[in-house]
This record gives structure tokens, sequence and C-alpha cells, in this order.
């Protein structure tokens, strides 16, 4: 197998990381390392939300203009309150207002499942 080179560098939530992750094993077939397998288990165990609800999610997060790091936090943690969701919110300059913090917890509820 060829190396790979690394093009560039995103920060992304379980659920993205999961989808590109099976996306290369399909490519590659019945070939994948123990390595790969695990990590797909891990990501199974720990995402919140599907690969589908993860990029949606993260699509929208995006055009409120938040960082990538602090969308990958808060799809992997899915904060149930707005105090929770500010809690993450420490890479960003300026924390929304209150309606927008308010909109993301909500998006969170409907697209991906909360602990427990």
């Amino acid at each position: 197998m060829a190396p790979y080179e690394v093009l560039e560098y995103h920060d992304i939530p379980n659920g993205i990381a999961r989808k590109l992750i099976k996306e290369y094993a399909k490519k590659v077939g019945g070939e994948i390392s123990e390595l790969v397998k695990t990590v797909i288990e891990y990501l199974d165990k720990v995402s919140k939300c599907s690969d589908d609800a993860a990029e949606e999610v993260y699509n929208e997060l995006k055009k409120y203009g938040l960082k990538e790091t602090s969308i990958a936090m808060i799809i992997n943690i899915v904060p149930q309150s707005i105090d929770e969701l500010r809690t993450l919110l420490v890479f960003e300059e300026k924390i929304p207002d209150e309606q927008i913090l308010k909109n993301i917890v909500e998006l969170l509820n409907s697209k991906c499942k909360s602990e427990g």
C-alpha cells in the first residue's frame, strides 16, 4: 500500500471521523488492520450522533461562525444546557448570544442522542 500524505488538518467530530474511516475500510476491502477495526469500534461506542447527523450539525454550526475545534467538541459531548454549551466555547473570541446558544442546544437535542 502506498504511503499517505497529510494535505490538510481539520478538527472533526467522532461521527464524521467514523464515516471517513468506514469509507476507507470499504475501499481497501477486508484488508483493514486491527487498529482500524478498534478505532471503528471505539467510535461506535462514543459517538452520540449518527454519521449523517454529525455532518448535518457540523454544517449548521459552521453557519454560526464557530471554530472547528469548538464544533467538534460540541458534537462529541452534546451539551444538554446552555451552561454546559458555554463551557465548550473556550476557543471562541466571542460567545454567541443567548438565542444562538439555545438554537444550538435544540439542534443537538433533535439530531443527537444524549448520555444515558
